[in-house]
């Protein structure tokens, strides 16, 4: 997997010694989730990184950490990950997009006393988006993206649903 990560970085810096201005191609983004409710918190942080590849093709990477703290029975989770992803803009609001997630997720195997393992989940992420350029090169942006590796019958699982919905904010895409 480290393979994987280091390839698709090198191309991406081979393409920007190729194309000119590394701060015009580069960019920022990712999506930041807080929930809470009487039984259970969920904070979620995700930053990527892109490389515009040309105009409208982008490839990058990314990382992600997941806590959920469940109140009765005490217990915190712990998620962490990382992922490649590739966009490209159809028009300038609507693109298309993939993504190869990795993610070590922990799940709870007794509650008395409290028992945690831990195992990895592959997720392979298609889909699209609408982006909404909020000023400058800043934008936010909504996607719809579903798991083509998920399996119902997969235990433990850290999803429940093949279907992904993200909202974030962009810095450089535009």
């Amino acid at each position: 997997m480290r393979s994987i990560l280091f390839t698709s970085c090198l191309f991406i810096f081979i393409g920007v010694s190729a194309q000119g201005k590394l701060a015009d191609r580069i960019y920022f983004g990712g999506g930041f989730g807080f929930s809470a409710g009487a039984d259970q918190t969920n904070l979620s942080l995700s930053p990527q990184v892109g490389y515009k590849i040309t105009e409208k093709f982008s490839a990058g990477v990314g990382i992600s950490y997941q806590y959920v703290k469940i109140k009765q029975p005490s217990i915190s989770i712990n998620n962490y990950g990382w992922s490649l992803f590739t966009r490209y803009n159809i028009v300038q609001q609507f693109f298309a997009y993939s993504e190869f997630e990795r993610l070590s997720f922990e799940y709870v195997t007794g509650v008395d006393p409290v028992r945690k393992e831990r195992t990895g989940y592959n997720s392979l992420l298609i889909g699209g988006g609408y982006a909404e350029q909020l000023g400058g090169r800043a934008s936010f942006s909504l996607m719809a993206l579903y798991n083509v590796l998920y399996d119902e019958t997969d235990f433990p699982r850290p999803y429940n649903s093949p279907w992904v919905i993200r909202a974030g904010i962009g810095v450089g895409i535009f």
